[in-house]
């Protein structure tokens, strides 16, 4: 058994490392309750068919385009290994299956992206590795309502990608990962809401225009593992 002085030593040196990784981090926040938008940019906007706007508090999102998604984009493309958290709710949906989420690693032009998807039509959550060429999706059940909140968090970490909703987590693997790139909301088929965005990672610093909120941390979490399916 070892000394009290050695375990204690142990200890302090634990601590000092565990605070130094969080002060390594950092986060990016926006409530919206400026509704100033200069921080956020429309990705290839179609006037006619897309639109983002702050009211009352919260960013609101829409698009009526068959087949098409809507992506508000921020931050830098060298954005590597972080997490996007939000609260999200679908208002109003079409024909199409409506669907609203996250973007991380978002390279625009590139058509190089992960998504992260509540679907509402088929009760399903999806992690999406989108790229120019094909894109590989990974669903899970979940039923889900309109008009209702959801807590959104997505996490790409390397190869391994989560997606938690409320108090489910479902992950999935990456074998070939993306290139680092920007976050976003995104909206398809579907008008919804936003609110209370954080992003937060080792190379992201703390700022943005909005305040900090408490960390809910009850609940249990059920996890779903899975793994993107590559085609031939």
């Amino acid at each position: 058994m070892k000394p009290n002085w050695v375990l204690s030593i142990i200890l302090v040196q634990l601590i000092i490392l565990m605070c130094g990784a969080i002060s390594y981090a950092g986060t990016w926040r926006d409530d919206f309750e400026d509704r100033i938008t200069r921080e956020w940019k429309i990705y290839n906007l179609d006037r006619q068919a897309e639109n983002w706007w702050v009211n009352r508090g919260e960013a609101a999102g829409r698009i009526f385009k068959r087949g098409f998604i809507s992506l508000w984009l921020t931050g830098k493309l060298d954005w590597k290994n972080y997490s996007v958290s939000c609260r999200a709710k679908l208002v109003k949906e079409r024909n199409d299956p409506a669907r609203v989420g996250l973007t991380l690693y978002d390279r625009g032009d590139e058509d190089s992206r992960y998504l992260f998807f509540i679907d509402f039509f088929f009760d399903v959550v999806s992690i999406t590795r989108a790229g120019s060429d094909r894109w590989f999706t990974r669903q899970f059940p979940f039923v889900s309502d309109s008009d209702t909140w959801y807590k959104l968090r997505a996490t790409v970490n390397e190869g391994q990608l989560e997606f938690q909703v409320n108090d489910q987590v479902f992950t999935a693997e990456d074998p070939d990962p993306l290139k680092p790139g920007q976050a976003g909301l995104v909206v398809g088929n579907a008008e919804a809401r936003f609110d209370d965005v954080a992003i937060m990672g080792a190379d992201i610093k703390n700022g943005g225009p909005g305040r900090p909120h408490a960390v809910d941390t009850q609940g249990i979490l059920a996890t779903t593992w899975g793994r993107i399916k590559y085609s031939q």
